[in-house]
C-alpha cells in the first residue's frame, strides 16, 4: 500500500513498507526507476527487517517539480523519510544512482544511519563520471535528443548474460519519465562530486559492483577504509532482478556483521590477511 508525507518544502514523497524487525533497510532506486524494483529484497529481507522502499523526488509516485535533482536533496529526502517512520539507524541500500543518495544521507545525517550499501553504482568513485557521462552531457539538454541518448548511455551497463527483456522494454519504460525529469536528474547526478562526500561516511559500507568498467576501487577505500567490495557474476545494471540470490546473499552477511566487517577492511586495508597465532 502506498503511503507518502511531506517533506519540509512542500513535496509528496511516496513510500511503501512490509515486514517487522531492526535493523529496517531502507531501498532507494536508481535514476529513471521508481520503488518497484525491489521486490524480491522484500520478500527475502520482511521477515525479519522492516523493509521501506521509496520513490525518491522526481520518481514513481511522488512529486516531479521541474527543479534540478540534487544528490544532497535526496539525501534529506531520505533522512525525513527516516524521522517520520521513527526508524532507529537502519540500513540505507541504493541502486545505481540510489548508491549516490546514500553516500550523501550517511556523511550528512550520521546519527541517522547504521550502515549502507551501494549497487552498481560508479559515480560513487571520483572520475567515473567525467569519463563515462560527461561525453553524454552536450546531448542530454533541453531541446536535445535526450531519450535517444539517455537509452545508448544505459544500454551499456546491461551485459550479454542479462535478462533481454529488460533491455528491450526501456523505450517503454522512459517513455513514463517526463523530459524535465529526465534532464534533472542526469544534470543533477553530472554536478555531483563523491570525492568530500565519501570522506563523511564513518559507518559501514558496502560496495556491489555488477560489471561496470573502469572503478577504481584504490581510490574508494582510500577516501573510505571501512568499505568492503563484492562482486556479482553474470549480471548487469539489473542484477536486483536478474541474480537476487547472489545481491540478497551479500546483503544479508553484509547487515549481520557490519560492523565487524568495517573493522576488518580497516584493518587489513581491504585484503584478506591470514590470522596465525604468534609463537
Amino acid at each position: 500500500m502506498t503511503e507518502s508525507f511531506m517533506t519540509s518544502d512542500g513535496k509528496r514523497i511516496a513510500y511503501h513498507q512490509v515486514g517487522a524487525g531492526d535493523p529496517a533497510i531502507v531501498f532507494i532506486h536508481g535514476a529513471y526507476s521508481n520503488r518497484r524494483g525491489f521486490g524480491f529484497q522484500e520478500e527475502y529481507f520482511s521477515p525479519n527487517h522492516r523493509c521501506v522502499a521509496v520513490d525518491l523526488r522526481g520518481s514513481g509516485e511522488s512529486d516531479k517539480p521541474d527543479h534540478l535533482y540534487t544528490m544532497p536533496q535526496h539525501a534529506d529526502d531520505v533522512a525525513e523519510l527516516i524521522r517520520h517512520l521513527g526508524l532507529r539507524r537502519p540500513v540505507l541500500v541504493g541502486q545505481s544512482l540510489g548508491g549516490q543518495v546514500i553516500i550523501c544521507a550517511a556523511a550528512q545525517h550520521p546519527d541517522l544511519v547504521g550502515a549502507i550499501a551501494s549497487l552498481d553504482s560508479p559515480s560513487n568513485i571520483p572520475g567515473w563520471h567525467q569519463r563515462f557521462h560527461e561525453p553524454f552531457d552536450h546531448l542530454i539538454a533541453e531541446g536535445g535528443p535526450l531519450r535517444e541518448a539517455l537509452q545508448m548511455f544505459l544500454s551499456a551497463a546491461y551485459l550479454p548474460t542479462d535478462d533481454p527483456s529488460r533491455l528491450g522494454g526501456m523505450a517503454d519504460r522512459l517513455a513514463e519519465v517526463p523530459d524535465h525529469v529526465i534532464y534533472n536528474t542526469w544534470h543533477g547526478k553530472s554536478d555531483f562530486d563523491p570525492g568530500p562526500v565519501l570522506q563523511g561516511v564513518k559507518c559501514p559500507y558496502l560496495y556491489i559492483d555488477c560489471g561496470q568498467p573502469d572503478l577504481d576501487f584504490d581510490l574508494l577505500r582510500e577516501l573510505c577504509p571501512q568499505v568492503v567490495i563484492g562482486k556479482t557474476v553474470g549480471a548487469g545494471h539489473k542484477a536486483l532482478q536478474d541474480v537476487p540470490d547472489q545481491i540478497n546473499a551479500m546483503l544479508n552477511r553484509f547487515i549481520q556483521h557490519a560492523d565487524g566487517i568495517a573493522a576488518e577492511m580497516i584493518r587489513t586495508g581491504g585484503v584478506f590477511q591470514y590470522n596465525f597465532p604468534q609463537n
